[in-house]
C-alpha cells in the first residue's frame, strides 16, 4: 500500500497536478506537520549515532602486505586482515605519521572502521580502516578518533578571558577544549584553533578522565558547511541560528526532524525558488542543485546522484516546504549530526 501511494504521489508531481492547489492557495496541510519539534520529547537532546567501529589487537605482517590482527577475544573468527595502503597510520602518543613497514609484529594496534568501510566476507574478514593507531604503550589511554556532531562555546568561570569549546562526538562523548589545549592540523601547516572545531570535523582527541582535552589533531573538512541543533533545539547553519524550535517539525512522532528548506538553504548561501513543474528549486550561483515536489520523496538534480530517494517526503504547510534535516543537509553538501 505504501509503495502504491509513493507511485501515485510521484505521478501527481510529474503531471503537475500539485500546481493548481498551490496557485489557489489551498495547499494540503498534513495534520501531523503542525507539531513543533520543540514540543517533541527530547527535541534538543543528541541521540548517539556512532560513526565508527573500533577494533584492537596484536598484529603480524603477512607476505601479501596485509596485517593479521588477532583481537583480544582470542577467537580465530574474530581476527582481521588489515590493508594499509592509503590508510592514516599515526603514533598513539605523538600523533605523528608512521610507516606501515615499521609496525612491529606482536604490537598492539587500534583500527577505526567507518560506516562506509567495506568488509570482505572472507575468513578472516579483510578491511581497509580509516585510521590506525600504533606504538601503544601498556595501560595507555588511547586517544579517540571521531566526528564532531555538536560544538558549543565555553567560558571559564572565575578565570577572565578564558574561553573554549565543548564538543560532542558521534558516540555521545563530550570533551571540553580550552584555548590552551594543543590544536593542530593533520599534515599541513595551516593554523587551527579550538574555534575550528565545527560540526562535521573529524578529530583525534587526547583527554583526561574528566573529558578535558589536552591535544587535538584536526583532519581536513569534507563538507560545505554544517547543520546542527543546540541543546535547546535551535537549528544552526554554519554556527548561526537559522530557525527556532517553533519552526521545526517532527511530523511522524519519531527522531526524524523536518526543517524549512528555504530558511536552511538560504542561510547556507543558496537561492531558493518555486518551479511550476518541478516544485522547490535550490540553486547555487544560477546552477540547479536539486528540485523536489511536495508529497514526494524523489529529488532531482546533480545533488541526487548518490541519493535520489530520501528518507521521507517533502512536506508543505502554510506555504512552507520542509525536508528531513539529514536529507536536506546531504543535498546541500553539508554535515548534519542529528
Amino acid at each position: 500500500m505504501k509503495f502504491s501511494v509513493k507511485l501515485i504521489a510521484a505521478a501527481l508531481c510529474a503531471a503537475m497536478l500539485c500546481v493548481p492547489a498551490l496557485a489557489a492557495g489551498t495547499q494540503r496541510k498534513l495534520p501531523l506537520l503542525a507539531q513543533a519539534a520543540g514540543n517533541a520529547t527530547g527535541a534538543g537532546a543528541y541521540v548517539p549515532n556512532p560513526q565508527y567501529t573500533v577494533i584492537s589487537g596484536t598484529v603480524a605482517h603477512q607476505k601479501d602486505g596485509g596485517l593479521l590482527m588477532s583481537t583480544s577475544t582470542g577467537e580465530p573468527t574474530e581476527d582481521y586482515i588489515l590493508w594499509t595502503e592509503g590508510v592514516m597510520i599515526l603514533d598513539a602518543v605523538s600523533g605523528e605519521p608512521v610507516d606501515a613497514k615499521s609496525i612491529k609484529d606482536g604490537s598492539t594496534v587500534y583500527a577505526w572502521l567507518g560506516a562506509q568501510t567495506a568488509v570482505a566476507m572472507s575468513l578472516p574478514p579483510q578491511v581497509t580502516p580509516e585510521l590506525l593507531l600504533v606504538n601503544v604503550p601498556a595501560d595507555y589511554k588511547v586517544p579517540q578518533y571521531d566526528v564532531i556532531v555538536r560544538s558549543d562555546g565555553l567560558t571559564g568561570l572565575g578565570i577572565p578571558n578564558r574561553s573554549g569549546m565543548s564538543v560532542t562526538l558521534s558516540d555521545g562523548t563530550v570533551y571540553q577544549v580550552w584555548q590552551d589545549a594543543q590544536v593542530k592540523p593533520y599534515l599541513t601547516r595551516n593554523r587551527v584553533t579550538y574555534q575550528d572545531l565545527l560540526p562535521g570535523t573529524r578529530v583525534l582527541v587526547w583527554a583526561d578522565d574528566k573529558g578535558q582535552a589536552s591535544k587535538i589533531i584536526v583532519f581536513p573538512y569534507e563538507y560545505k558547511g554544517s547543520v546542527s541543533l543546540d541543546g535547546y533545539g535551535r537549528l544552526y547553519v554554519n554556527s548561526v541560528v537559522a530557525a527556532e524550535p517553533s519552526a521545526l517539525r517532527r511530523p511522524y512522532g519519531d527522531e526524524r526532524l523536518y526543517v524549512p528548506i528555504r530558511a536552511v538553504a538560504e542561510a547556507a548561501g543558496y537561492d531558493v525558488s518555486w518551479d511550476k513543474e518541478f516544485g522547490v528549486t535550490v540553486k547555487d550561483g544560477g546552477e540547479i542543485v536539486f528540485q523536489i515536489c511536495p508529497d514526494t520523496d524523489l529529488a532531482h538534480g546533480p545533488a541526487t546522484a548518490d541519493r535520489q530517494s530520501l528518507s521521507g517526503p517533502c512536506l508543505i504547510a502554510n506555504g512552507i516546504t520542509y525536508l528531513e534535516a539529514g536529507d536536506l543537509a546531504h543535498l546541500l553538501g553539508m554535515f548534519y549530526g542529528g
